[in-house]
Parts: structure tokens; C-alpha cells; sequence
């Protein structure tokens, strides 16, 4: 007896896989302006799922993480290049058919269609919250390059999401004033 509910659970776990692996890739992009908790929150979804995790502030380049240091905003020209490899990494995973993660600002609504477009599949969080809880994190954050000279204008920056037709982007708009377990939880129920 003990045997035959091995194989039946053996069955069960294949079944799940074969299930698994037929769905095409999916892209989760992690959205908010910075210090919002993107990368944490993009981590932890990433551990949950054994997806690849991607920070897109890895793509600046020095020029542009020395910018933004001095609390110098990069212009529309200056993150075009960036948006570029951004999509060409996302299209390589996709194209190897690897789901990712992705933390990314998602300020203009064009660039989010540049990234929500590399992938046939793909779904968005947005972490919203308070201009002030932000201003506290970023203060005590000494290992970024972001200034915190820069969250006025990043939050000038953000474009409102079109979840309709428009962007057809599937999104989830959580508040940081919740813990990253709760966050993680209602990101694996909106994924699933």
C-alpha cells in the first residue's frame, strides 16, 4: 500500500512538472521609484519560484550611476540605451525560455512597453507608497549610488500605469507598509 501511494504522488509531481513546463515564460516586472523595496521584494519572488533574478539598475552605466549619485535626474536620451539592454537580456531569457524577475522603476510608460514587450508573458507589481516612508528609507541607505535628492523627481516622473488596453499590462498594486512576507504571499497568489 505504502509503495502504491509512492508511485501515486511520483505521478502527481511529474504531472505538476509536465504542467510547469508547458507554460511559456513569464516576466515579473517589480515596479516603484527608488528605495520602495523593488530589489527585496524582486529577490524573494525570484527564491520562491527558482526564476532568474535581474536588477535593472545593473544595466546604468558609470556615467549614469555617477549622475545619479551627484542627484543629477537622467534625461528620456540617456535612458534609452539602458532601457536597450534591458530588453535585450529580457529577450535573451525569453528566447532560452526562462521566466526572469525584473526590479525595475517603470517611471514612462514607453519604456514600460519596451520591457513589458520582451516577453509574450509577462506581469507587473507596483509598490506604491508615502513620499516620507520612502525619504526614511533612502536616508538610511548608504550602499546605493541613488541619491535621495532624486525621489522628488522620480515620483514627478511616474507616468500613472494603464492597466486597459492601452499598456494591457496584468498588474498588482501593493503598499510597502506591508512586511515583505505579506508582500511575497500576495505576489505568489497574483502570479499563480
Amino acid at each position: 500500500m505504502r509503495h502504491h501511494l509512492f508511485v501515486i504522488e511520483e505521478k502527481i509531481l511529474l504531472s505538476n512538472n509536465k504542467i510547469k513546463n508547458t507554460q511559456p515564460p513569464i516576466l515579473l516586472v517589480v515596479m516603484g521609484v527608488s528605495g520602495c523595496g523593488k530589489t527585496t521584494l524582486g529577490k524573494a519572488i525570484a527564491n520562491h519560484f527558482d526564476f532568474p533574478f535581474l536588477d535593472a539598475d545593473s544595466f546604468h552605466t558609470k556615467e549614469a550611476i555617477k549622475q545619479m549619485s551627484e542627484g543629477i535626474p537622467l534625461t528620456d536620451e540617456q535612458r534609452a540605451p539602458w532601457i536597450e539592454r534591458i530588453c535585450k537580456k529580457l529577450s535573451h531569457f525569453e528566447y532560452q525560455n526562462k521566466s526572469c524577475v525584473l526590479a525595475y522603476s517603470g517611471l514612462k510608460k514607453h519604456h514600460r512597453q519596451l520591457i513589458f514587450g520582451a516577453y509574450n508573458r509577462a506581469k507587473g507589481i507596483l509598490l506604491d507608497a508615502d513620499q516620507a516612508i520612502i525619504s526614511q528609507r533612502l536616508a538610511g541607505r548608504g550602499e546605493h549610488f541613488m541619491s535621495p535628492k532624486l525621489l522628488s523627481s522620480q515620483i514627478a516622473a511616474m507616468e500613472s500605469i494603464n492597466v486597459s488596453a492601452v499598456e494591457n499590462i496584468e498588474l498588482l498594486t501593493l503598499s510597502v507598509n506591508d512586511t515583505v512576507d505579506s508582500l511575497l504571499l500576495q505576489s505568489i497568489n497574483f502570479i499563480n
